[in-house]
């Protein structure tokens, strides 16, 4: 009978934690709560129902513990003369006061139940108005709105980088021209929107407003799909050329102030952004693209534009984490419209403020086409990293014009260390240097990430002797601090040499360039 009574007893107490329920059934369907004030009462009815939850299960323990017990001490016959007498789990649920069920039990139970019944109606109303809301996420910086079903999206970003840029030691310096000019520039003050149009359509527009005026950058629209097991990208616009690794690399993430010789020398007549399909093909360790443009954005109106055939390989035949080793090809063909009159390069020295400190070409008239083939190898081992790019174009004449033709070459070695134990950012998506992770940044009381590099380039427009095209090269040493992962300053001192045969500043000529550069991101 002791055994019997403790298991009423423990009946009676879940009757009564059932009972605790009952407050939920204070909230008035005719004046319906607040937002605020649901998800408050959601949250205190979930603690409250966990804490009952954890109770029933200590009780459902100590009564199988009990009938264990009655087992182990009574024939089978005594168990089944119990188990006729003993009260139903519904006759449990009922009892509330200790007692035998009855009309009051039964109405404390439906009471209950309906309470129930309205949490859980309002916690879906919860779930439902929440699921209509869009979200804003910033953990990229810039705000990016994404809406209630996450298929449309909207990012804003940017860069802001600000230049400071002196040069001495020229021959030149006694003109009121000369080539020992200082001065200040914003290099880059430009905007970035993009986002997601629809799943697996994305969008970007970029403005640039640095000198005064707002000029488009990227404009492009962005489908993707897989092909044989590899996810494509397609680029119907505006974009900047997959071309050489400096250039392919982001202005964000180049480890010097301006990207070298080869890619600003061996381009496109059109320049660095082509207007037209671009798309890009993705495996485990490599990536090939192929470029069909006609022109860029800003172009004049008046003439035909120049069509540009061009496509870009990397292959990564050693990775291992951060540490790998690259390799990339490159070329394009560029057919002339009859109304580009002429081929002519001017390439900065002396950094991008510095318009006087130059390498010149001679001038091609009647061009008809031109080729041009680059190789790209670099590797990163830890915080060391190095890279080495080569780059050849071919102009051909017009028969009518005499057909001549003019060629010259680039070539860029580079290296780079952190002295504070960070790694090079790399893509091995894309082939390209990445912003490295900084390990202590400044927000959480760190130094930052300090990185020394050095690059020796070379540019030779002397294609013959009789020709007036000019030559040069340039030693660099930079110092990177990278306060967080959200921006840089940078340190360029540049020894330059530049050898002109035609235009202002002909003949030998050598220097010292100092440059140094802000730039945040977000």
């Amino acid at each position: 009978m002791g055994d019997y009574h403790h298991g009423a007893r423990m009946r009676a107490l879940v009757g009564i934690i059932v009972a605790a329920a009952v407050p939920v059934t204070a909230m008035a369907a005719d004046n319906p709560p607040s937002r605020a004030s649901l998800a408050d009462l959601v949250r205190q009815q979930a603690a409250q129902l966990a804490k009952q939850s954890q109770q029933i299960q200590a009780l459902q323990q100590r009564l199988s513990k009990v009938e264990a017990e009655e087992q182990a001490q009574h024939s089978k016959p005594a168990l089944a003369k119990r188990a006729a007498t003993r009260p139903s789990a519904s006759q449990l649920a009922a009892n509330t006061s200790g007692t035998s069920s009855g009309p009051a039990a039964t109405a404390q139970t439906d009471r209950n139940t309906q309470a129930i019944s309205e949490l859980q109606d309002k916690t879906a109303l919860l779930q439902a108005s929440a699921s209509q809301h869009s979200s804003v996420d910033l953990s990229d910086g810039g705000p990016k709105f994404v809406s209630a079903d996450g298929k449309r999206s909207f990012q804003i970003g940017g860069r802001l980088q600000f230049d400071a840029s002196t040069t001495s030691g020229s021959r030149y310096s006694d003109k009121s021209d000369g080539r020992d000019i200082s001065g200040t520039e914003a290099r880059r003050l430009r905007l970035d929107f993009k986002g997601k149009i629809a799943d697996h359509l994305h969008y970007r527009l970029q403005y640039d407003l640095a000198g005064n005026d707002a000029s488009v950058r990227a404009a492009y629209i962005e489908p993707d799909f897989e092909l044989a097991g590899h996810e494509v990208k397609l680029y119907f616009g505006n974009k900047y050329d997959d071309r050489t690794l400096s250039g392919a690399t982001s202005s964000n993430n180049t480890w010097f102030m301006d990207r070298n010789f080869v890619n600003n020398a061996v381009e496109p007549d059109r320049g660095p952004y082509g207007l037209g399909v671009k798309g890009k093909i993705y495996g485990h360790n490599w990536h090939y693209s192929l470029a069909v443009t006609s022109g860029a954005i800003g172009r004049s109106n008046d003439t035909s534009d120049n069509v540009t055939y061009m496509s870009r390989v990397h292959w990564n035949p050693w990775r291992r984490g951060p540490n790998m080793v690259h390799l990339g090809a490159w070329g394009f063909y560029e057919d002339f419209d009859r109304s580009d009159s002429a081929v002519y390069k001017r390439i900065r020295t002396a950094g991008h403020f510095n318009d006087n400190v130059r390498i010149r070409s001679r001038l091609l008239r009647d061009p008809a086409s031109s080729q041009a083939y680059g190789f790209e190898l670099a590797t990163s081992l830890g915080a060391f990293a190095a890279a080495a790019e080569y780059g050849h174009r071919h102009v051909d004449q017009r028969d009518s014009a005499g057909g001549e033709n003019m060629a010259y070459d680039a070539y860029s070695v580079e290296a780079g260390y952190f002295l504070t134990g960070e790694h090079h950012g790399y893509s091995h998506k894309n082939g390209v240097w990445k912003f490295p992770h900084v390990k202590n940044p400044v927000t959480g009381g760190g130094y930052g990430a300090f990185e020394i590099a050095t690059r020796y380039q070379a540019l030779s427009f002397n294609d013959r002797p009789n020709y007036p095209g000019g030559n040069g090269h340039s030693t660099t040493i930079g110092v990177n601090w990278y306060p967080a992962d959200w921006g840089r300053i940078m340190l360029n001192d540049i020894l330059w040499y530049t050898n002109n045969r035609s235009g202002d500043y002909k003949g030998p000529d050598h220097g010292n360039t100092v440059e140094a550069r802000l730039q945040v991101m977000f």
